[in-house]
């Protein structure tokens, strides 16, 4: 029953991690195919926020420096990442998968270790820069499809969408690394139970695990 189970399980698994793998190269073809659209007319389309005057000051959660609303988001994003800098994540073991890998696995060679952080958000070695000349290209709908709406405000003056591709390909790796955690349980599971049948008809198991009563009666456990 639980070799039956494991089976299921990483059939389901490869399943939801080639639905991952395909998102991930929409979400791909949507970024570049953003960077590449050229914006006509972009002196009528300013946004909203750009045509008014008024701002609003609140406070950074994370330095607590007081900052305007239309710039707190990349100013979030640069105090996340100088405190995300100081923290270390690695491993002696590099990462073997066989498409692109999740995390970063970037060699440190004074520490002998791969870093294990997720590459798109690893602000110690995922130095690419999101702002270019083109348009946005967020998802507007819940599906994201390459024929779907986007957003075609200027890349560099929509504040709504803010780092909006690491956030989805971090959405996407971090479910590909659980998938993977549960595909290792379940390869484990399917070693413990072909152990179990092999020695179903061992003569030596057999014996050393068998219970004899003083009634004569002897019953193997």
């Amino acid at each position: 029953s639980s070799g039956i189970n494991a089976e299921y399980g990483q059939e389901v698994s490869h399943q939801r991690m080639d639905e991952l793998q395909r998102q991930r190269l929409v979400i791909m073809n949507l970024i570049s195919r953003a960077k590449e659209t050229k914006i006509e007319g972009s002196d009528g389309d300013q946004s909203e926020d750009e045509n008014t005057n008024e701002t609003e000051e609140i406070d950074c959660v994370i330095c607590g420096v007081v900052c305007t609303d239309k710039n707190a988001v990349r100013h979030m994003e640069r105090c996340y990442n100088k405190f995300e800098a100081k923290l270390s994540w690695g491993s002696t073991v590099k990462c073997h998968v066989t498409w692109e890998s999740p995390v970063c696995d970037a060699y440190d060679r004074q520490q002998g270790t791969y870093c294990k952080k997720l590459r798109v958000l690893c602000p110690d070695h995922n130095k690419e820069k999101e702002d270019h000349d083109g348009i946005c290209g967020c998802p507007l709908g819940q599906d994201i499809t390459l024929d779907g709406e986007v957003c075609g405000k200027p890349k560099r003056s929509c504040n709504r969408h803010i780092g909006w591709e690491k956030l989805r390909l971090a959405e996407i790796d971090m479910e590909r690394v659980e998938q993977d955690l549960k595909l290792e349980g379940s390869f484990d599971e399917m070693r413990k139970a072909k152990s179990r049948i092999a020695n179903r008809t061992n003569l030596l198991q057999i014996l050393l695990n068998s219970t004899i009563e003083h009634s004569g009666e002897q019953t193997a456990t």
